[in-house]
């Protein structure tokens, strides 16, 4: 048989999905099986599941399976006309950054239309819960109209290298019991059925509603997938993971309208929530009901001249827009059991951030992915998150004893009787030094932090501790508290504990200029902070601005300024904290 031949033959074989199930002699002969989408599963990763299928434009809204063996977990529906790696709410960064990316020896097509004439339509699946119940003997296929789709690297389906500690039947046991995939990719109880939940989120809305209406005199309304689901599902969507809340600021700017949120975070806090920082968003919850919190985004509209659009920090998934003059208000409606606000011109809203079809149920869909614009101007600066996160971490954070560090550095030969305590934090280690004889000025940016600091001075009787709120890049204002120390003829020590790290290069060499400037022979400089070999490894605090620096490049600057080092350490167990054991450098230098 001819090479030619042979193609032929295999061109005409039946499709394998209508050769799986044959027809009886006996019965009455079926359709032909439908033609198989075109498309592929460009991406299936233990995280995520990424693909495309293209069909004419006027096809059917296309669904999506996403099957377990013979079950069915979850189903979403592909979108049409978007790129595969969304726009960025991020200043500076690349979009899709959690979408691990595929070595490609020919370049992609730029506009990602994968080379089709009939539209494209992706799709998305979050998928980290689902491999506790799955074993190398099953098979994982991503399904259109019944078909399986093909998968980049794996064929017609993907079996799990490895074995969960479940099995399919449990999975599919938790479903029927009302569990669905997250959009997270998480198996949870479905929040249409979570009351619990529902109960304590709609609370915590109204409490923080009312605190916005009174401190701020602003409206928080409902948005993103809440809006969604009030609209769409009159409730809460099953597969959401989150409520989701916002308010229009006064402010014209991003950088107005995130400052503003900012000083919502601190009153927040200071009203007794717990307060996380995002980077367009504010996770607010109650200490003792942490799982059950709100996210608050902040929106702004631009001025007239620049065409007054309603811009959202976040972000949108649709392309339409908004400006000033289509703000209508807000209304109340029934949602859960509970009043909410909702955009009067809800449905606009909703089409503004999905598109236009937003009301196809997309438990797949992902921000990273699907995401059409940002006001990136709006974003939170490093600085902006770390005020908050600061401000939160010592309203919630007690210690009873000064650090490790301190004990080091108190142990040692002829140390000065003054201390400066430069981001002294809530004063955990100022007071140990006071507690210790010392006199004691500390310095923090963070104002929780030196309220804190100064109410455990008072409560310990600490007479010769000082506290007060300082910016180290304010150079003035810097040297200002330092020369006000200086004003005694004695040696001093200038004493950082996790605190290099927690600024930026130029706040570092602003520091040291004063700090220069000030010393006298005699003084030293003490220094305990994250290295450059700690970048790779787990944190217990996540959420906060660090930088980590190569330790032996700042003992010769510190050289080169005229500090002789005397003692130089870098390692673990230094400062092991909650399962952590960072690497850190211990720098002790004297003038």
């Amino acid at each position: 048989m001819t090479m030619r031949r042979r193609i032929r033959r295999v061109l005409k074989r039946p499709h394998p999905a209508a050769a799986a199930s044959p027809t009886p002699a006996s019965s009455p002969a079926s359709p032909p099986p439908a033609e198989p989408v075109p498309g592929v599963v460009e991406l299936f990763s233990r995280r995520l599941v990424l693909g495309w299928v293209s069909v004419p434009d006027s096809a059917a809204p296309t669904r999506v399976d996403l099957h377990v063996g013979p079950t069915r977990i979850a189903s979403t529906y592909a979108t049409p006309d978007v790129p595969m790696v969304g726009v960025s709410h991020q200043p500076g960064r690349e979009a899709g950054r959690d979408v691990p990316q595929m070595p490609q020896s020919i370049p992609s097509r730029r506009d990602h239309r994968r080379n089709s004439a009939h539209q494209v339509r992706v799709f998305s699946f979050r998928v980290r819960g689902i491999w506790r119940f799955v074993n190398p003997r099953n098979r994982i296929t991503v399904r259109v109209d019944g078909a399986p789709l093909p998968i980049v690297g794996h064929g017609m389906y993907l079996s799990p290298p490895r074995a969960g500690e479940l099995k399919p039947a449990d999975l599919r046991e938790i479903l029927d019991s009302g569990h669905v995939l997250t959009q997270h990719g998480d198996i949870a109880l479905s929040k249409k059925l979570d009351t619990a939940w529902q109960a304590d989120t709609l609370d915590l809305y109204g409490r923080v509603r009312s605190f916005l209406a009174d401190r701020f005199d602003l409206d928080l309304f409902v948005i993103y997938g809440t809006l969604l689901g009030a609209v769409r599902d009159d409730g809460f969507i099953g597969h959401d993971v989150d409520f989701d809340a916002a308010y229009r600021s006064r402010h014209t700017t991003g950088q107005a309208a995130a400052e503003e949120l900012v000083e919502i975070g601190l009153a927040l806090v200071e009203a007794g929530y717990e307060v996380e920082v995002m980077v367009a968003c504010l996770h607010v919850a109650l200490p003792d009901k942490p799982e059950s919190r709100i996210d608050i985004f902040h929106t702004y509209c631009e001025p007239e001249e620049l065409g007054a659009r309603w811009r959202f920090p976040f972000g949108v998934a649709g392309t339409t827009t908004l400006t000033a003059h289509d703000w209508q208000g807000t209304e109340e409606r029934s949602f859960a059991g509970a009043n909410v606000l909702v955009p009067v011109a809800a449905e606009e809203t909703i089409r503004h951030l999905y598109g236009d079809d937003w009301r196809l149920p997309k438990p797949g869909f992902n921000w990273s992915l699907d995401r059409t614009d940002a006001a990136t101007d709006g974003a939170f600066t490093a600085e902006q998150r770390t005020k908050v996160y600061w401000a939160n971490f010592y309203a919630r954070t007690e210690y009873t004893e000064g650090s490790t560090f301190f004990s080091f550095v108190e142990r040692f030969p002829d140390l000065p009787t003054t201390v400066i305590d430069i981001g002294c934090g809530d004063g955990r280690d100022a007071c140990a030094f006071g507690a210790a004889g010392r006199r004691v000025l500390g310095l923090d940016q963070s104002p929780v932090g030196i309220e804190h600091a100064a109410g455990r001075a008072a409560a310990l009787g600490l007479a010769d501790a000082e506290f007060a709120t300082c910016d180290v890049g304010d150079r003035d204002a810097l040297s200002a508290h330092l020369d006000k120390v200086r004003e005694q003829d004695e040696p001093v020590v200038f004493y950082l504990r996790f605190f290099l790290h927690a600024i930026h290069p130029e706040a570092q060499e602003t520091l040291l200029d004063a700090i220069g400037a000030c010393s006298r022979p005699g003084d030293m400089f003490a220094a305990e902070f994250r290295t450059d070999k700690d970048a790779d490894r787990e944190k217990v605090h996540g959420r906060h601005y660090r930088r980590f620096q190569n330790a032996e490049e700042l003992v010769a600057d510190l050289h080169r300024r005229g500090w002789p080092v005397l003692h130089f350490e870098e390692g673990t167990g230094l400062s092991p904290y909650q399962g952590e054991d960072p690497v850190l450098a211990r720098v002790v230098a004297r003038r």
